[in-house]
Order: C-alpha cells, then structure tokens, then sequence
C-alpha cells in the first residue's frame, strides 16, 4: 500500500517562520543598536518558535533522532526533502542507512538500563525480530512498550487516580504534571482531539510558551522531539484509507493494534523509528 502525504500543517508553520526571520533579521539589527536588550526577547520567541516547527516537521514523519545521531546526519538536506515532497519511503530510506545494526544494538543497552528484567527479556525478542528482518513483529512489541513505559510511569505518581485508557493522554498528564506552569505557560494538550489539527497546534502552543530556563535543557532537548514523534504516532485513524490503498504517512499505534498493516508495509526505518521513541521516552523519565 502507498502512505499518505504528510500533513502539511507544520510545514507551513515552518516555511511562515523562515519568511518571517528574513525579512526581519534587518530590522532586528538596527533596532538592537538602539533598543538593546529589550528587543533580545522578541528575537529569541522568534528563534525559538523557528526551532520548534523544525522538531515538528521532523516528528512529522515519525522521526526523533537521539542527539549523538545527529552529528552524522545532513539535518537540512532532510528538511530539504521534506518542503520538495520527496516520498516520506525516500527520506525514510535515507535516514535509515544512516543506523547501523550496532547502533541499534547500542540502543537496545541503553533502554535495559531502565527496563524490569521481564521488559528486557521483552526488548530482547524485539532486538532479535528486527535482525531477522521481522519488522512487523518487532514493530508490534515496540509500540506495546512504549504504551506500557507511559502507563507504568503515570501509574508512579497517580496510583489511586481514575484510569487513563489512552497513552498519548499517560504520556501528555505526565508532561503537564511535572513540567507544566514550571517551565510552560501553556498547558499539554493531552486531553485535545486529533481531528481539524486540533492536538497539532496546541502542541506548537505548548512548546513556543516555554520559559528559558538552563535547568531545563537537558529535558527540553529531550521533550521537544520525541513530543511530535509520539503525536504522529497516536494520531487519530480513517479506516477508509485502508480500502483506498493507503497507509498514514508515518507509522502509527492504531494501525498496528487493531492488524491494519499488511505485513510488509513495515519496513526497518519504522523500527527505527520506535526503538528512537522508546530510547528518547526512558530518558525522559529517567531524569523525573
């Protein structure tokens, strides 16, 4: 089956914002001779807003890289792609030549470090699934431990709380309830529905409120890509797609937990993708 085009919504945010910085950039340096520190904090909500809409093109097509990964990968050739339509299996493809299978495997050792020795007997079936090329397997034991990382951490803290079925809602409570009001203006949208881009742009809302804070900067790093991969991971589903002949643009939970897939329509870089997400969601929580 083909994937659908990706949504173009922050791509456009994105493209807004670089034709906005050019034609103020100017003018911003004029004014700063003059004006000073007052005009550091309008340049740095433009910056930061910029920032943002490239991490949500990124998770756009499914992708949050670790970020010693990103050393060893063209980041703006991507983007390149990204605003020339080039298939999202192309830059799929691209980005995953770029991991070897050590890499993954190292991957792998990291996530352990945090996991129950029953979740580790668990990733290491996956590890093997996805050296023998049985990615739609792996693919679904992946998604089932990213569920289970939110709803394990959530249930730490609110234990007598009332049951919260949906793991984009897990992972969003735990974001709202650890970060939010202390580093955020704005609330985590974990309650918004996906439908008219809703969840969408109150996730951009979310992150352009951040406070600038330097002991926030490892979990931002962190929060901010790995948010708007597991966005266009639980992104809503239209089973009509499925009798057009077409996949979402990225692969997503609802898809596999309900068998939607055909068997080959999960490829390495989906695992990549999950093994990424599951590997950036520990982290986070390991610094809770």
């Amino acid at each position: 089956m083909l994937k659908k085009p990706m949504n173009s919504l922050f791509l456009n945010y994105l493209i807004n914002s670089e034709s906005s910085i050019e034609t103020k950039v100017e003018e911003w340096k004029q004014e700063l001779d003059l004006t000073g520190k007052n005009k550091i904090n309008i340049i740095s909500e433009a910056v930061t807003a910029h920032l943002v809409y490239i991490k949500a093109c990124w998770g756009e097509i499914g992708w949050c890289l670790p970020e010693w990964k990103e050393r060893d990968i063209k980041l703006g050739n991507v983007l390149a792609d990204i605003k020339n339509n080039v298939p999202i299996n192309t830059i799929d493809e691209k980005l995953s030549d770029c991991f070897t299978e050590r890499e993954i495997e190292a991957l792998t050792v990291l996530i352990q470090r945090h996991l129950s020795d029953s979740d580790k007997s668990k990733l290491d079936l996956i590890f093997e699934l996805y050296l023998k090329h049985e990615y739609f397997s792996s693919a679904v034991l992946l998604a089932g431990l990213i569920d289970s990382t939110s709803i394990n951490q959530f249930l730490k803290t609110n234990p007598s709380s009332e049951n919260v079925s949906q793991c984009w809602k897990c992972y969003g409570k735990i974001i709202q309830d650890n970060f939010s009001g202390t580093y955020f203006t704005s609330d985590f949208p974990y309650n918004k529905s996906a439908q008219d881009n809703k969840r969408g742009e109150a996730t951009i809302d979310f992150f352009k409120s951040i406070k600038h804070d330097v002991c926030f900067d490892n979990q931002k790093r962190i929060l901010i890509p790995l948010s708007f991969a597991l966005l266009k991971f639980f992104d809503d589903s239209n089973w009509q797609d499925k009798q057009n002949g077409n996949i979402p643009s990225s692969i997503n939970r609802h898809w596999l937990a309900h068998n939607m897939y055909n068997y080959d329509d999960i490829t390495r870089a989906d695992c990549i993708k999950l093994f990424c997400m599951l590997y950036h969601m520990i982290e986070l929580y390991s610094l809770l």
